[in-house]
């Protein structure tokens, strides 16, 4: 009887092992490889500081962003729309982007530092909620820079089909071995002919995750 139970419990830990091989073969798959330094930017997180405009500066100013044109910050609630119920349902927060006449946008730059030596792919991701008239539009933008000037760039522009509605605008980018730093930048534009922009976007977020 103590035979048959030793069997039975080896038979029952090789099933296990079977099991769990191809989720840790897949995990290892997609982990950097080569040395990560211990102060290397961190992975499959929001790299962002204040991504959701919640903390509010003085005048024009942005906490976090640096801000070009007429854009600025709004509470749920200021307008018709968007509305507080509308935020809950988005996770929205408190506030919000806007724009006002023309067009404007806000950008904000991150270090990235440690992965120099890894030997597979990372990727970064941008993206926010947006939405506002139809035909308006939102620009999000990728611009990864290396120590020695080196450059690489995308951006996804976003027309909005519908108004009051939100939408998610993207973009990805793969990041060489070379880069130092990351900026993403969110552009608010107004319909093609509009004097005045309609869009606001919320809920801003930049990854780095492996391909």
């Amino acid at each position: 009887m103590i035979r048959r139970s030793t069997s039975v419990s080896a038979l029952f830990i090789a099933v296990l092992l079977c099991v769990a091989a191809p989720a840790a073969i897949q995990a290892a798959d997609r982990a950097p490889t080569g040395t990560q330094q211990v102060d290397a930017t961190p992975l499959n997180q929001n790299l962002l500081q204040n991504p959701g405009f919640e903390t509010v500066g003085t005048g024009t100013a942005i906490p976090g962003w640096a801000v070009v044109g007429g854009v600025r910050v709004e509470t749920f609630g200021t307008r018709s729309w968007p509305s507080p119920a509308y935020a809950q349902k988005w996770d929205g927060g408190l506030r919000y982007l806007t724009c006002a006449r023309g067009t404007g946008l806000v950008r904000q730059t991150v270090n990235f530092t440690g992965w120099g030596t890894r030997t597979n792919t990372l990727l970064a991701r941008f993206n926010a909620n947006v939405g506002g008239k139809i035909g308006h539009k939102a620009r999000v933008a990728i611009l990864i820079t290396g120590a020695d000037g080196q450059q690489a760039y995308k951006e996804k522009v976003r027309v909005f089909a519908n108004s009051n509605h939100y939408v998610r605008a993207v973009t990805t980018l793969a990041v060489p071995i070379w880069a130092t730093s990351i900026q993403a930048t969110i552009e608010l534009l107004p319909a093609d002919g509009a004097a005045r922009c309609r869009a606001v976007a919320d809920t801003l977020d930049l990854w780095v995750f492996p391909a």
